[in-house]
């Protein structure tokens, strides 16, 4: 029989860490096979790389993006099908995992004193605090909950460095090259690791300072190693950085110059350019500790990195490792982690979480150094005379743990899976998988006048999907060429949705009401179906008889003395599609639609509103109701900075039940937003213009 002899020192880090592993597995993984809290757009389109990879197209690179979390995508998605679970199995899996390195990384970080005796306690301490407060961490957990593959930076730095440290100070060959090859994995991950470099560079010339404070034949014998640990690297690195040296511009690619935080400022003086550096630093230090900053891949507004008392601690702990500089590789390293790793959100005038998360680990672990400190200087005031300290202040520590793991769970299954449909990037896997479930429509094809490529990754149904991404003004030709093509279509059905903003007007989906407007005119309408904050509008009896033109409701331009110009007018009468989801009556409203073809001079100094109304015979005003003119898409574009390319707005206007049916004129005044002067018309000077007839139809017709 066989006797298996343990003492609480050994059980104490395995029970830690199977407790931490269980909370943070089941916070990544729960209910994630579940479409909410939505998919959003840089998940979309990782699957569809994914499906390219399926698919045989093999590549370093996707777009802007590297291939790493593609191809764990793609493996994933071989085994459970086009499904959310697997395409965000890798992330939550890497984000689980990140937790269990934390772990050993601080343990390997601070069991040793600087004198060279083992100090078990503190380094068990410093990685089970580290690693339980990543676990249950409410920002990470949502991080780790997306498949956006900045997730995966985390795990493999950390990974790496655990790796290095183990295998240097152990003189483990083995380990030195495993840790290469992860530094070698790190450019195919996420941009931001190419800052990872400068940390290696920095953290190996810390040794040597000051100058001359290291022998030759010390650095002769650790140089085998660095150079081993440089070699593997470069070797598994090589495809990707020759990749970029054969293509530059994927280095620096369209979103980076997009975001880069100098690129409003080009030729500005070196003072302008480090005060807005400056300015950017700070904002991103407050927001990452101290201010709340909306997340990027998720509902939540909330999604920041520390809460409170972690960033008091965290900084707590900063001061430690700036004292403790020279005395303690572990912090220097901690230090240049952080600093390197939060470049990209100093650089980026995007704020964004994902800017800083190749820092996480380093972050917690100085969280972590805050606390242990704090239970120093505690145990050093009471000199022995509370015995039980350590059991409290460990007892605390679990306990907070547990309480942010029980507001973490809150938040992300009571709060987050209860968000409303009408999310925006909810309603688009809701709908793909409404229509995988169908049987296949002969001669019918749906047309969806948006880009989602969460959609686009999920569906799998049989009836035709055609996405149209053309500009206005050409939306009438291709979709006339489309359907000429297909021949045998009889039913097209139209997908638009409810574009809730309270706030301001986003306009989403304004192709998909100018959409609305031409099959009116070209087909019949034949009834509208829901799918919650979606609605699809099929159409039949669709004529080519005459071209298909768009802007058809205006005889001439209409040029305003204020440098504004209403190139064209695309009039539907529509009725407005209410489902009882969404507490509206479900009786159908009619509604008018107005779609106008602007442009403007190239300098337009005022915002402008249009105001829309209908007279009757009489001449009496019927109806009215105004809209501030904005570029759809790109919400805080008014007029005043729009450019002189020509720009499409498309309003609905719900015509009341009190309005009695039969034909009025539509009238418009374009006026100035902040003033309410109209401008007029040139050459009639009038600030009202008679834009054409509309019939409205009976209530509930």
């Amino acid at each position: 029989m066989l006797l298996f002899k343990t003492n609480r020192l050994e059980l104490t880090p395995f029970l830690v860490l199977l407790a931490f592993t269980v909370i943070a597995l089941f916070l990544r993984l729960y209910r994630l096979h579940e479409l909410e809290p939505g998919l959003k757009f840089d998940e979309g389109w990782n699957g569809i790389y994914a499906l390219q990879v399926l698919q045989g197209e093999h590549a370093l690179t996707f777009g802007d993006k590297e291939g790493l979390g593609v191809y764990l995508i793609a493996l994933a998605t071989k085994f459970l099908g086009r499904t959310p679970l697997a395409l965000r199995l890798p992330t939550a899996l890497a984000s689980a995992s990140t937790v269990l390195v934390v772990f050993w990384l601080g343990r390997l970080l601070f069991e040793w004193g600087e004198d060279g005796r083992e100090i078990r306690r503190r380094g068990l301490a410093v990685g089970a605090i580290g690693a339980g407060l990543l676990a249950v961490s409410l920002g990470q957990t949502v991080m780790g909950r997306t498949s956006y593959r900045g997730s995966l930076l985390p795990l493999f730095l950390a990974l790496c460095l655990a790796l290095l440290w183990w295998g240097w100070t152990r003189r483990r060959w083995w380990g030195i090259g495993l840790a290469g090859a992860c530094a070698g994995l790190l450019p195919y991950i996420y941009y931001p690791a190419r800052f990872v470099p400068l940390l290696f560079l920095f953290f190996g010339i810390s040794f040597l300072l000051p100058f001359r404070s290291m022998s030759p034949k010390r650095l002769q014998s650790e140089l085998p190693r660095a150079a081993a640990f440089t070699g593997v690297a470069a070797l598994v690195a090589a495809p990707i950085l020759l990749h970029y040296i054969r293509n530059p511009d994927l280095f620096f690619n369209e979103r980076i110059q997009t975001v880069f935080v100098f690129r409003k400022f080009q030729g500005a003086s070196v003072t302008t350019l480090a005060e807005v550096l400056v300015t950017n630093v700070w904002d991103v230090l407050t927001s990452f500790s101290f201010r709340l900053l909306a997340g990027c891949c998720s509902p939540f507004e909330h999604a920041v990195t520390l809460n409170g008392w972690e960033a008091l601690f965290f900084w707590l702990g900063v001061g430690v490792a700036i004292r403790q500089w020279n005395r303690r590789p572990a912090y220097r390293l901690l230090l240049l982690w952080v600093g390197l790793l939060f470049m990209p959100a100093f650089l980026s005038d995007a704020k964004s979480t994902m800017r800083m998360v190749g820092a996480v680990p380093a972050v917690y672990l100085l969280v972590a150094v805050g606390l242990w400190e704090t239970f120093l200087w505690i145990e050093s005031r009471l000199a022995g005379r509370a015995r039980t300290w350590p059991s409290i202040f460990g007892t605390v520590i679990g306990v907070m743990i547990l309480i942010q793991a029980a507001i973490t769970f809150r938040a992300v299954f009571d709060r987050g899976m209860a968000v409303s449909p009408s999310h925006y990037d909810m309603i688009w896997p809701a709908f793909a998988r409404e229509l995988n479930e169908r049987p296949a429509e002969n001669d019918t094809v749906y047309f969806i006048a948006h880009r989602h490529d969460a959609f686009d990754y999920l569906y799998q149904g049989a009836t035709p999907v055609i996405r149209i991404f053309s500009a206005v003004p050409d939306l009438d030709h291709q979709t006339e060429a489309l359907l000429t093509e297909m021949g045998t279509v009889s039913t097209v059905r139209v997908v638009n949705w409810v574009d809730w903003s309270p706030t301001i007007e986003w306009r989403a989906n304004f192709r998909a009401n100018f959409l609305t407007i031409l099959l009116d005119k070209h087909g019949t309408y034949a009834g509208t179906e829901y799918f919650d904050d979606i609605y699809v509008d099929s159409y039949v009896d669709v004529s080519y008889d005459r071209p298909w033109v768009l802007f058809e409701d205006l005889p001439q331009p209409v040029i305003y003395d204020a440098g504004i110009t209403l190139e064209g007018l695309a009039l539907g009468l529509s009725k407005k599609r209410a489902s009882e989801q969404q507490g509206l009556d479900a009786e159908q409203h009619r509604s008018l639609v107005v779609g106008m073809l602007w442009t403007t001079a190239s300098k337009v100094e005022a915002d402008y509103s249009v105001s829309l109304r209908l007279y009757s015979d009489d001449g009496a005003k019927a109806f009215q109701d105004d809209h501030v003119l904005r570029k759809p898409m790109a919400y805080p574009l008014t007029t005043s900075l729009w450019t002189t390319q020509p720009v499409s707005t498309v309003f609905e206007l719900e015509i009341p039940n009190e309005l009695a049916a039969g034909e009025y004129e539509l009238r418009m005044v374009v006026y100035d937003l902040q003033t309410s002067t109209p401008t007029v018309e040139v050459g009639v000077w009038e600030p009202e213009t008679t834009l054409g007839r509309v019939q409205i139809q009976p209530s509930g017709q």
